[in-house]
Formats: C-alpha cells, sequence, structure tokens
C-alpha cells in the first residue's frame, strides 16, 4: 500500500474495498436524507459499476458526469473507476449549447451522466436536444450524432423525467445483478499509475485544456492534503466546495477512505441555512469554504445570532483569506483552532500549497513536502512596489513519484514541470503569495511591468467598494477600472468618484 517514496500505492476501488468492514459512517447527504456507510458506499459503486458495463460501455470509454453535491454524484466517479472506466466532472451549469458541446467533442466522451442543474428543469436535456436533435430518435445506447460523433450514452438522474435515446440512472443501477458485480474487471491487476479522469482546467485566463490524471495522483493528493491538516477518524467534515472541482473530488470526496473521516454534505449547493442545520446536527469539527463564501456565511450567521461551538477547525481553499475576514472568524467560531488556507490545483488534484499561521494572510501558503515548487522569471521588467521577495511565476512538479500525464493525448506521463500562469511571490519564511494570473499582466510601451492588483487592493480598501477590476485595451491606451459597489443605490457617486481619483493618484 506504500511505495518508495512514503506514499500510498493502489487504486480508487481497491481502497473503498480495504474500509467496507468499517462499521461507521463515511458520507452524509442532509438535504437528500441519505446516509452511507462504508459498506454502502462499496455496495451503491459496485451496483453501479456493474450497470455501466452492462448497457454497451468498455473499459478505457470516457464519460462525463455533470453534478454537484448529490449522493448519486458522489458515488458516479467511484463507480467509473471500479469499472475501469475514465470519468471528467464538470459543473452541470453550462452557459449555452456550444460550451457543452466543446466538452463532448473535446473530451471525446461516449457517455454523460446528466444530474439538475440550477437553472431550469431538465436543462441539460434541453441543451443536449439543441446540439443533438437525433437523441429524441435514437435508440438507449445508439445515439448517432453528427455533432458529437463519440457519444452514445445519455444518461439522466432526473428520475421524473423520461425521454426517448436517454436511459435515467435507476435503468441503470436495476441492470446490475450479482454475477454481473462478480465479473467486474480486477482492479488488483492494475498499475497505480493508470489513467482514471480527465479534467478540464478552469478556462478563466485561457481556453480549457483537458488534462489526465491517476488513481496515484488522486489518493496521493488527498493522503499529502490530509496529513497537513490533520484529518483523522475524528473528524466530521461539513463541505461546502463543489465536488466537480478535482481537487476538492480527491481531498473531500476520497478523505473518508484515507483517513477514515466522515463528511457532511449539506446540499447541493450549500446555502448558509443549510450549512448551519448540518453543523449543529452532526456536530461537525471541520468547516471547508472558501473566502468569498465563507464571508456571506459569516455576515448571516451575525444577523441571526447562529452559533456553532463544534467547529474547530475552518479550511479555506482557492484564494488569499483576508485579514478582516480572518478576525471575523475567530469572533464567530469561538473554538477554531485553525484556520487554514490553500491553493488548489487541477493539475495535480490537490491542494500543494497550504498555510495556518493566521497571523499571515498575505500569502497562501508553503508547499507541501510532496510537491516540487519552482519560481520562474517572466522575462519582462517587474520592480515590485514595496519588498524584495522571489517574483515570477510559479511552476510545480506531479506529487512525488509520479509524473504530469500532459493535456493530450496519449496521456502518457512525460512532463516534469506543470506551467501554471500564476504570477506569485515568496517571502524570506517561504510563503507563497499568489498575485495574478500571467495572461492578466499589464505591460507598458517599455516592457515595464505595471502592478495593477496593488491598485486594485487600494480601490477595494474604500469603505463603498465591494470590487474592482484594472483592464487595459492596449499598451498605448490608459488603464480602466471597473468598480463594483456595496450599495450603488444609496451611494453618493461624486463623493466617491473623487475619493478613487484621489486613491489612484496616490497609488501610482
Amino acid at each position: 500500500m506504500s511505495t518508495e517514496c512514503g506514499l500510498l500505492s493502489g487504486t480508487l476501488p481497491e481502497f473503498v474495498y480495504k474500509c467496507a468492514g468499517i462499521d461507521r459512517v463515511a458520507a452524509v447527504f442532509d438535504h437528500e436524507k441519505i446516509t452511507f456507510t462504508f459498506a454502502d458506499v462499496k455496495k451503491e459503486m459496485d451496483t453501479l459499476a456493474a450497470g455501466l458495463l452492462s448497457v454497451g460501455l468498455k473499459p478505457q470509454d470516457r464519460i462525463l458526469i455533470c453534478g454537484s453535491n448529490t449522493a448519486h454524484f458522489f458515488i458516479c466517479p467511484l463507480a467509473c473507476a471500479r469499472a475501469d472506466l475514465v470519468f471528467s466532472l464538470m459543473s452541470p451549469n453550462f452557459a449555452n449549447a456550444e460550451q457543452l458541446k466543446y466538452a463532448l467533442v473535446k473530451g471525446e466522451f461516449r457517455a454523460i451522466i446528466c444530474f439538475p442543474a440550477n437553472r431550469e428543469v431538465e436543462f441539460l436535456s434541453n441543451l443536449l436536444n439543441e446540439i443533438s436533435p437525433e437523441l429524441m430518435h435514437s435508440v438507449k445506447g445508439r445515439l448517432c450524432s453528427k455533432a458529437v460523433p463519440k457519444l452514445t450514452h445519455v444518461i439522466m438522474a432526473e428520475e421524473e423525467h423520461k425521454h426517448a435515446g436517454t436511459f435515467t440512472l435507476s435503468e441503470i443501477y436495476g441492470r446490475s445483478n450479482r454475477e454481473k458485480v462478480d465479473k467486474l474487471p480486477n482492479f488488483m491487476t492494475w498499475n497505480t499509475h493508470k489513467l482514471v479522469a480527465l479534467q478540464f482546467t478552469s478556462g478563466i485566463s485561457a481556453p480549457a485544456k483537458l488534462l489526465g490524471l491517476t488513481h496515484y495522483q488522486l489518493l496521493n493528493g488527498c493522503y499529502a492534503a490530509s496529513k497537513a491538516i490533520g484529518f483523522s477518524d475524528t473528524s466530521c467534515i461539513c463541505c461546502a466546495l463543489p465536488l466537480f472541482k478535482i481537487p476538492i473530488l480527491s481531498l473531500i470526496g476520497l478523505v473518508s477512505f484515507i483517513a477514515n473521516a466522515r463528511v457532511i454534505y449539506p446540499s447541493p449547493s450549500p446555502l448558509p441555512k443549510f450549512l448551519f442545520e448540518s453543523v449543529k446536527k452532526f456536530q461537525c469539527t471541520h468547516l471547508m469554504s472558501n473566502a468569498v463564501a465563507l464571508g456571506l456565511i459569516l455576515r448571516v450567521a451575525q444577523i441571526q445570532n447562529v452559533h456553532l461551538p463544534s467547529v474547530e477547525n475552518i479550511i479555506l481553499l482557492g484564494e488569499r483569506v483576508p485579514s478582516d475576514l480572518t478576525k471575523n472568524i475567530i469572533k464567530q467560531f469561538e473554538n477554531v483552532q485553525k484556520i487554514v488556507n490553500g491553493y488548489i490545483l487541477s493539475e495535480v488534484a490537490s491542494v500543494p500549497i497550504l498555510t495556518w499561521d493566521t497571523a499571515n494572510t498575505k500569502g497562501v501558503g508553503k508547499p507541501l513536502d510532496e510537491f516540487e515548487m519552482d519560481i520562474r522569471d517572466l522575462g519582462i521588467e517587474a520592480t515590485w512596489k514595496g519588498n524584495n521577495n522571489r517574483s515570477g511565476e510559479l511552476w510545480i512538479k506531479a506529487i512525488k513519484g509520479s509524473k504530469f500525464l500532459g493535456y493530450e493525448a496519449p496521456y502518457e506521463g512525460v512532463e516534469e514541470w506543470i506551467e501554471t500562469g500564476d504570477v506569485v511571490t515568496m517571502d524570506e519564511d517561504g510563503v507563497i503569495d499568489i498575485i495574478t494570473n500571467k495572461e492578466d499582466l499589464i505591460v507598458d510601451n517599455s516592457g515595464q511591468l505595471i502592478e495593477h492588483w496593488l491598485l486594485e487592493k487600494a480601490l477595494c480598501a474604500h469603505n463603498d467598494v465591494k470590487g474592482a477590476q484594472i483592464v487595459a485595451l492596449g499598451k498605448k491606451l490608459p488603464l480602466y477600472a471597473f468598480i463594483v459597489l456595496k450599495n450603488s443605490h444609496q451611494a453618493n457617486l461624486d463623493i466617491i468618484l473623487t475619493d478613487l481619483t484621489a486613491l489612484c493618484k496616490n497609488n501610482k
């Protein structure tokens, strides 16, 4: 189970099987009133895996799973891994049909499993019919589409809505039986470095790319981060982050099988009301969220006078934690002992940088021992105002004992370094601060870097400003500031504009 470098070896289904004998709860989906013991997870995983292979899917076929924090969305990637299918996770809330089509074509997916979206009933079904009208007249499992030629199987988790050409998820479960489960692939013969998942990058600052991940990388992404945070079999974790983000699936979706922790999912889209109820009901010791969402949660908690004394640890992932939020956490959660801040990266399916120093709110932390990092020159002049820290673009290696599989087939693991695109600084103590993305840098005619993030911070310091973004349309053009006010209806715009102009002049 362990390698020469002290990390885990094995496969996802192997770890689920090893935990099946633990007589405790592994995961709770509170809004659905569904509780899975460790034995339940194994049974659900095996049943769905056998069902998927019984409808004509073959090992190593690719399946796109669109959903969020529901019980069967949690089971789906485990079932795919058990059946030796390659899974990919995405939010179901696509902007339009073209975005979904891009994902299906780019990933060459043979099947898609659709969970409800926030927008409307049958949202994904409607998008799929727009992309491929042939679906309305096709036989289940035999879609033949010009627009998405690889796609043959459409599986809908909205059980009350049945359509020609599509399976429901319950139908897939119903195709399983003991004999088919017994004939599932033997995962004990698999290499731990076998491809198990394909995941799209965020696509915010650059077009989305499809990266490959192995069993080893998902398991050890969880192991490294959970060990650093301190998860154990006494931990009860309330998760308010979406499982369709692969670092969250790795850390929280697998932590029950790595650290034997119990995980509580308040609702598919955790609103403060459901989150408070779940934390109280299950006496959660850990709360996982991000800084923006937790800020909202704290405001509601203060208004409603909510107290959550069971929470001992707050884990905030994805962005730097403002100092005022840290102060509010300490006020609102009276028994909090540790506030963990972390940087997530899809390419390593983990949280490779962590800090729990609440006195240091300037950075996202230090690299974990299992990840090697480098800060490389940007190739432009850069005088960083106010500090002499090392600066440049963050590069990172896949977790120790593996290589990055890359962004294109055949995903054979020949990449040494991952270029994150994030511009960072690192101080003398090794604490890393994320500044901006390389694609968002603004450089003037002389090649000099304009530190727009300092100006954004100055603008956001104004009491009436909720957020600010500085952009440039060209090297010769002026900078433009886009401002979002906290209360635009009651604000005196002339006074605010005068204040912001002065702030800009003082922060040149």
